[in-house]
């Protein structure tokens, strides 16, 4: 896919990594003339996705977005989202992992693009989370994104107009799992 070519015929591009069932990629692509792009590694959340989204403004793209990402145009995208990505994406003990990938994302970015990223923290044996270790957290995370590059900021809970089947679930049990949202720039 000519990824620059592409990307050229829209006044932005937004870019959802891990879009799941493509629920949040369509409600966001119904208000706007941009072009969305959701990448998806389970090929059975794309083929679900493409059989209910019929909008013209939507790529879905089945593979991984470590695969995928790398591909596309240095200073290319307006806007990355990040649902609940899997932990292993943002574990405080596999930064050398993940960081690499996001410093890429960085790289991906127009000037003053953005990059929204929901994530959770629960307790290991699924207990409350206190507030000083959800503040701990979120802060460690707020830092390990600034030193990438980007300016932070840092919200407790998802926004209120997203929706996904796990959100959904967790928005539930706000003790035991408890959200974060940074909405982080590109300067």
């Amino acid at each position: 896919m000519d990824f620059a070519k592409l990307f050229s015929s829209y006044p932005k591009v937004t870019v959802e990594l891990g879009m799941g069932d493509g629920r949040l990629l369509e409600s966001l692509a119904k208000s706007d003339s941009g072009l969305y792009v959701g990448i998806e590694i389970n090929s059975e959340q794309c083929v679900q996705a493409r059989s209910r989204i019929s909008l013209d403004n939507v790529v879905i793209i089945d593979g991984s977005f470590e695969d995928v990402v790398p591909a596309f145009p240095n200073a290319s995208i307006d806007r990355f989202i990040a649902v609940l990505p899997d932990p292993a994406y943002i574990d405080e003990k596999k930064q050398d992992r993940w960081k690499p990938f996001y410093k890429m994302v960085h790289a991906k970015l127009k000037k003053n693009g953005t990059f929204q990223l929901v994530t959770e923290m629960t307790d290991e044996l699924l207990q409350p989370v206190s507030a000083g270790d959800y503040e701990r957290w979120s802060a460690w995370l707020a830092a390990s994104f600034s030193s990438i590059g980007f300016i932070v900021d840092r919200h407790e809970g998802a926004p209120a107009r997203y929706s996904s089947r796990c959100l959904d679930q967790f928005r539930g049990d706000p003790e035991r799992i408890r959200i974060a949202t940074l909405d982080m720039t590109k300067h």
